[in-house]
């Protein structure tokens, strides 16, 4: 499928390939008022909540507000809401990870995150449903979404200098005018008698005073104009995405496929064969097999991964671009026989991780790289489904997505590094081994509570050593100090109420 967005004045072709003049939509102009507040108010709580925070239940709050306005603006316009709820459900609960972990990685992802599924949210108010994502589409759909937000919002911003000009509209301006000086300087009066009002005069002089007013206004009309333009997208058809049906060009002959895919599987399955005796077993029990421990768990994992990866996207092609014939059967069986072998690569990589963690500790980049294993691994059962009942390049692109959002989402509630730094504490009873710096300086908030619970259980000088690496990584910063309401954060709370109770302890 192609997509393009198509202008006020173009034809459009709709999902069953009518073509269909385009007209002015009755709503295009209705009600601009509801998008003017609503677009407001959204960025007035990014401006107060989320400017020079910390990511908390602020990421939640916004990304909740900016959903229910699209969504009202949506359905003020008679859009279909379907695709809407859908996706605001889920840029919502993967907002609501920042306010659970206090990983600076997992916070960019969760951004990202949350800026491509609202991109999407836009996108699909023109009327599309959930079966119009592809890859190509989604790949776009940030850099399309601001480019169409910037552009309604000038048109927006337009429509709205034409209703001032009006003389109901100049009565208001004028009356506001002459109202806001006077509350003004009654307000002021009100700040000599008041302590209330004194203080109120005062916080708004020192946010005036300083250089945040400045970046704070910025980030406010940023907001603006990118939530307007959202807002006036989703209630025009001005900008409709059309959905062209194209042919795939199917340059890659049967008999290409059939080398192609015969020579890989024979690779695959040959390797395997090879390795059988060790590829799941412990080779360094082997005397003569002249490899340590820490060459076997770490060789070829790397490489591993990767073929199970290009493997996977080599299939994709073979059966996106690939012509069938009468040995399409043939075809089927030895793209089958490299899924069963990929698998097989990506189970043997999966334990030479766990036999490293078991051997050197556990830390973040290890766990990441089983989970990007588990989300190749779903991959590939959905290329397996797809190849036996008929390939969709589009639904194989949203179940994987999918799936892969759930494993994110899945990381980002569970308390992953909490379980490394218990993992490793359990370790070191049997070991005598610690990676002290690795606990204290490189994980993250999320893991001091489960540091703080097993401490007192370890030996000196080792206790010692690790609790007061912990207390000085974070003394006196700001990332686990108490902030404003909207910067609570679950694991930053954990974590400052166990720094708290250790100070207090003998």
């Amino acid at each position: 499928m192609h997509y393009k967005v198509l202008d006020r004045n173009e034809d459009r072709r709709d999902i069953r390939g009518v073509t269909t003049p385009t007209t002015p939509d009755q709503h295009s102009s209705s009600r601009p008022g509801l998008r003017w507040a609503a677009a407001a108010g959204v960025a007035l709580l990014g401006a107060w909540t989320l400017y020079n925070s910390l990511p908390g239940i602020n990421w939640v709050l916004w990304t909740g507000a900016a959903v229910a306005g699209l969504f009202l603006v949506a359905r003020t316009a008679g859009r279909p809401l379907g695709s809407i709820l859908f996706l605001g459900a889920g840029s919502i609960a993967l907002a609501g990870a920042a306010a659970i972990t206090s990983s600076p990685p997992l916070w960019f992802l969760i951004f990202w995150g949350v800026v491509f599924l609202l991109a999407l949210q836009m996108l699909l108010a023109a009327g599309l449903t959930l079966r119009s994502i592809s890859l190509w589409f989604a790949a776009l759909a940030p850099l399309q979404a601001l480019r169409l937000a910037g552009v309604q919002s000038l048109r927006q911003s337009g429509e709205a200098i034409q209703q001032i000009r009006s003389n109901r509209a100049r009565a208001w301006v004028r009356g506001l005018g002459l109202t806001l000086p006077v509350l003004i300087v009654f307000a002021l009066l009100f700040a000599g008698a008041d302590p209330v009002f004194a203080a109120w005069r005062d916080a708004v002089k020192d946010f005036i005073g300083g250089w945040e007013f400045v970046g704070r206004v910025v980030f406010f009309l940023v907001l603006l104009v990118i939530v307007l333009g959202a807002y006036g997208y989703a209630a025009s058809a001005g900008g409709t995405l059309a959905m062209e049906a194209r042919t795939p060009n199917r340059w890659l002959g049967a008999t290409e496929r059939l080398i192609l895919l015969g020579s890989v599987a024979a690779l695959f399955w040959l390797f395997l064969a090879i390795q059988i005796g060790y590829l799941f077993g412990n080779l360094p029990s082997l005397p003569t097999a002249g490899v340590t421990f820490a060459e076997y768990a770490r060789r070829g994992f790397a490489a591993l991964t990767v073929v199970a990866s290009v493997s996977a996207l080599l299939i994709v092609i073979s059966e996106r671009y690939g012509n069938a014939d009468r040995r399409q059967g043939i075809l089927r069986l030895l793209t089958f026989a490299v899924i069963a072998a990929v698998l097989l690569l990506l189970g043997s990589a999966f334990r030479r991780v766990m036999l490293y963690e078991e051997a050197y500790g556990f830390t973040t980049a290890r766990l990441y790289a089983q989970f990007y294993m588990g989300a190749v691994a779903a991959a590939l059962v959905f290329l397996f489904l797809e190849v036996t009942g008929g390939f969709d390049a589009g639904r194989l692109f949203r179940r994987v997505t999918t799936a892969a959002a759930l494993l994110f989402l899945g990381l980002a509630y569970w308390n992953h590094e909490a379980w490394i730094a218990r993992r490793n504490l359990d370790r070191f009873a049997s070991t005598g081994k610690l990676d002290i710096t690795y606990l204290a300086r490189e994980l993250s908030p999320d893991a001091v509570p489960a540091i703080a619970e097993r401490v007192p259980s370890l030996p000196e000088p080792t206790r010692s050593d690790l609790w007061n690496a912990v207390r000085s990584r974070y003394e006196g910063r700001n990332i686990i100090q108490q902030g404003a309401w909207y910067e609570w954060n679950r694991s930053r709370h954990r974590a400052r109420e166990a720094l708290v109770l250790s100070l207090e302890s003998p």
